[in-house]
């Protein structure tokens, strides 16, 4: 790349061996913001030829003899005469190296020799960033275009590579209000219309399911506004794409709990949820009801044993209701092939407490399988099998459930996914799970029916085609070993210092000018690092082609002014 006076803004000086370190003198405050992209030239052995670093610039100070604080209280009496230039200042920069491109494998790595003390430093333009973090736009997504260059002709936009986002697990982290929701937004939209994928959306709060709201799609009808001719264009494809999908039976589906209100959100065009519950394994059962003691757990084990030897499929939720309220019936079949521990808890007030407690919880969740209720729920039918040629966005709409319910319905689903991944003779299509308000589905160091499920997705999906997104403004509050699996990590602001250092703590991906740059970060700015994307890089997160159901009521007008 051609070097001129025009993109030259400082010299390296000092201790050149940390290549997280580095230090700029710039010419000017003017020369550089931070958060800015630079190159060095370097030369890495002895006979190879130069070649150009990036880095970037993740803090700046800046300083005048003038203006000192030593001065005392003088120094507000300070004044320059007008048109004189200021001596004695300095600005400093503080540069983190992103690596070099090796010509041979194309990877991108850090030097291990140091650069050379007074080395000229230059900014970058849109050129070489381009060519830097080159892509496939067949395996990638475009999510939004870097900061510092996300106007005007010298757009650099930011992809992410599918394969990797989706089978090797994704975080997205923020505080409430900085765009986490839309993020995802943007991402799973991509993903199904532009890469045909499989997306399952566990939606506590009824957001993503504004984009189906009276059963037909809902546009983003202010794509005019956006400045980026190329992704204005590429929206309008990414909603004629969502409609084809739409008119094939496939697109978005939502999938609810049987409530009339739901049916009235949807228009009649949701899936009502019939989940069979005896699709939980024995020895998961018991968790159904966490806080239950041992005795209450028994008696439901004992009942749904009893459920699945002597009831067909597909069952009935109110068999199981009826062979709770047939104590002798238990007890009878106990005493013939049960355990002294089971039948003692039978006899006491155990059995009542626990059918009291499932039948509350049944009752709040209204998704579970009758026979009036139609069809039982088929995984096949919500994100197809291998053959099936069309991608899909299934919402499953969670709005007004109890922590309980939520937790059952995601670990039933969650758990009807893994198994028909792993079936050899009819696998499932490659699907990507979204668990929206994840510290409530895979929280830390609480009990949680659909922990197990989600640590085991961490922990296998990667070999069944199953990969998930974990999101949550509170990430001190997720398990650690579902976030240590998160090998592509989205942060946006965040200022709660417990967040910032399970962060810090649970990956590798982090530095410690990353973690500084977290509180800083706008509405709608991301930082991405991991292995999605070639280098940790502060995105501004582009537009979303359906409308976004997240953003905050605006009391005021709600709220009216009416004439007293």
């Amino acid at each position: 790349m051609k070097n001129n006076q025009d993109n030259f803004i400082g010299k390296l000086v000092g201790n050149t061996g940390q290549p997280d370190k580095l230090t700029i003198a710039l010419r000017n405050s003017f020369s550089a913001r931070r958060g800015e992209f630079v190159r060095i030239a370097h030369q890495e052995r002895e006979n190879d030829p130069n070649m150009d670093v990036l880095g970037r610039i993740v803090s700046l100070s800046r300083n005048s003899i003038l203006f000192n604080p030593a001065l005392g209280e003088g120094i507000s009496e300070v004044e320059l005469l007008p048109h004189s230039k200021v001596s004695g200042e300095t600005v400093y920069g503080t540069i983190e190296l992103v690596g070099y491109k090796d010509p041979y494998t194309g990877e991108i790595r850090i030097p291990r020799r140091p650069l050379n003390p007074g080395t000229k430093v230059y900014s970058v333009d849109y050129d070489f960033l381009t060519k830097f973090y080159d892509f496939s736009e067949d395996t990638s997504i475009h999510l939004g275009n870097l900061v510092g260059y996300e106007k005007g002709s010298n757009v650099v936009p930011v992809y992410l590579d599918a394969n990797t986002l989706v089978t090797e697990h994704l975080a997205v982290l923020a505080m409430t209000g900085s765009g986490k929701s839309y993020t995802v937004g943007r991402i799973i939209e991509r993903l199904v219309a532009q890469l045909n994928a499989s997306v399952v959306v566990f939606d506590p709060h009824g957001e993503y399911g504004k984009a189906l709201r009276g059963g037909t799609l809902n546009f983003n009808d202010r794509l005019d506004s956006i400045e980026d001719v190329r992704d204005r264009e590429k929206l309008t494809e990414i909603q004629k794409r969502l409609q084809a999908l739409q008119d094939k039976g496939a697109g978005i589906t939502a999938f609810t709990p049987q409530i009339r209100s739901f049916t009235e959100k949807y228009a009649g065009k949701n899936q009502n949820l019939a989940l069979q519950l005896d699709h939980f394994d024995v020895d998961e059962f018991s968790g159904v009801l966490p806080g239950l003691t041992e005795p209450q757990q028994r008696v439901l084990d004992v009942a749904l044993r009893y459920w699945k030897e002597n009831f067909e499929e597909p069952r009935d939720i109110q068999e199981l209701f009826s062979v709770l309220d047939d104590l002798d019936r238990l007890k009878s079949w106990v005493a013939e092939s049960g355990s002294p521990g089971e039948a003692s808890a039978l006899k006491g007030g155990s059995a009542n407490i626990a059918a009291i407690r499932l039948r509350r919880m049944i009752n709040e969740a209204q998704s579970f399988y009758t026979r009036a209720a139609g069809d039982p729920f088929d995984v096949y039918k919500m994100v197809g099998d291998d053959n099936e040629q069309y991608g899909r966005l299934c919402i499953v709409d969670l709005q007004g459930l109890s922590n309980t319910a939520r937790q059952v319905i995601v670990a039933l689903i969650s758990s009807e996914l893994m198994k028909a991944a792993g079936d050899k003779n009819r696998p499932i299509r490659p699907s990507f799970i979204i668990y929206e308000e994840g510290h409530n589905f895979a929280p830390n160091g609480e009990p949680c029916i659909s922990k197990n499920i989600i640590k085991r997705i961490a922990a296998e999906g990667r070999k069944f085609g199953v990969g998930f997104a974990i999101v949550s403004q509170r990430p001190s509050k997720l398990d650690s070993d579902v976030t240590s699996q998160c090998n592509t990590i989205v942060a946006m602001r965040i200022k709660n210092p417990d967040d910032q250092r399970f962060i810090q703590k649970t990956s590798d991906y982090f530095s410690a000018a990353d973690l500084a740059e977290l509180p800083t970060l706008s509405t709608g700015e991301a930082l991405i690092c991991g292995r999605a994307i070639i280098a940790p890089l502060v995105v501004k997160v582009g537009t979303k082609a359906l409308v976004h159901g997240g953003e905050s009521p605006k009391v005021c007008e709600r709220w009216g002014k009416p004439e007293i």
